[in-house]
């Protein structure tokens, strides 16, 4: 089984910060997979994770934190629902 590691990474209004994080996760000696969930940031956080190599899911305004990593773990959720239906 090859199963891969999703880094959900919240974030909202981490313009400065978020590159420099993601640059961080992708050192780490394995193959991570990283998605940024933007929640609601007013600021270019979207953006800055979009080029730094992240994927992105921006939420229309902010639901905390909760809210937050809820939206990637069913992100997550739904794409490995995906992947197995595919293997069928």
């Amino acid at each position: 089984m090859n199963q891969k590691i999703l880094i959900i990474v919240p974030a909202c209004n981490e313009q400065a910060n978020i590159q420099r994080t993601i640059k961080e996760i992708r050192a780490l000696p394995m193959k991570l997979d990283v998605i940024v969930i933007d929640d609601g940031s007013t600021d270019l956080t979207a953006q800055e994770a979009k080029d730094a190599g992240a994927g992105v899911i921006s939420l229309p305004f902010n639901l905390g934190i909760g809210g937050a990593v809820q939206t990637g773990f069913q992100f997550a959720f739904e794409k490995a629902v995906v992947r197995d239906k595919v293997r069928m």
